[in-house]
């Protein structure tokens, strides 16, 4: 609890010192005597400097017994009056903080549902991609499919990468394909060259029977 220090303004009107907010709520209780038919009114600001009028009490009269809300934490308020008060207290409520610290925990509790939630996803695409890599065989098979991995994984280091042996395995592939080809020409070169002789000797014109006779000898 604060006293409210008044001073006069302009004539017939007082107000108090700025006071900056820790939370939304405070009261104030304010003594005007034997005054009566008094004006109160609270003022706030965002910056400390300009003030506007936030709430008012009409026809007040000995005392004042106000309770303010719906502001924020560091925002300014001030109280003006008609009449000088003889004794005036300024009191804030605590809830604001111990509503803070709640919203911190909602907060926290928010994300800690969120990562639980990225985390389950992460396993669930895990386990789905073991699942299509192992299918459904039983354990002893996905333990053989992983063991022939691993082997065939084992001869891929840094200078000799799984991208190098499939070229290299690709290039050898290639290099058979054209002996293959070479052969296949050769083959179809040689038959081509068989058939033709085949077919001169065919036109060779076949010698007439001996009668037994001599030719050409006196």
């Amino acid at each position: 609890m604060a006293n409210l220090n008044f001073t006069l303004k302009e004539e017939d009107w007082y107000e108090s010192q700025p006071i900056q907010l820790s939370t939304g709520k405070f009261a104030i209780s304010i003594n005007f005597g034997d005054a009566a038919n008094n004006r109160v009114v609270v003022y706030k600001s965002s910056n400390g400097k300009d003030y506007v009028p936030y709430k008012t009490a009409l026809g007040v009269g000995e005392f004042c017994d106000m309770n303010v809300d719906g502001l924020i934490a560091g925002q300014y308020v001030m109280v003006g009056c008609n009449e000088l008060p003889i004794s005036s207290s300024f009191l804030e409520s605590s809830d604001g903080s111990s509503s803070a610290s709640k919203s911190d925990i909602l907060a926290e509790s928010g994300r800690a549902q969120l990562a639980e939630s990225q985390l389950e996803q992460s396993i669930n695409a895990v386990k789905t991609a073991l699942d299509e890599l192992v299918g459904t065989v039983d354990a002893t098979t996905a333990i053989d499919t992983f063991n022939e991995i691993e082997t065939f994984l084992a001869g891929v280091t840094n200078e000799k990468t799984l991208t190098g042996m499939l070229a290299v395995t690709d290039g050898k592939a290639v290099t058979a394909q054209t002996t293959a080809d070479a052969a296949k020409s050769t083959a179809q070169t040689a038959l081509s060259k068989a058939t033709a002789n085949e077919t001169k000797l065919n036109t060779i014109p076949e010698m007439p029977e001996n009668d037994g006779k001599i030719y050409g000898f006196l």
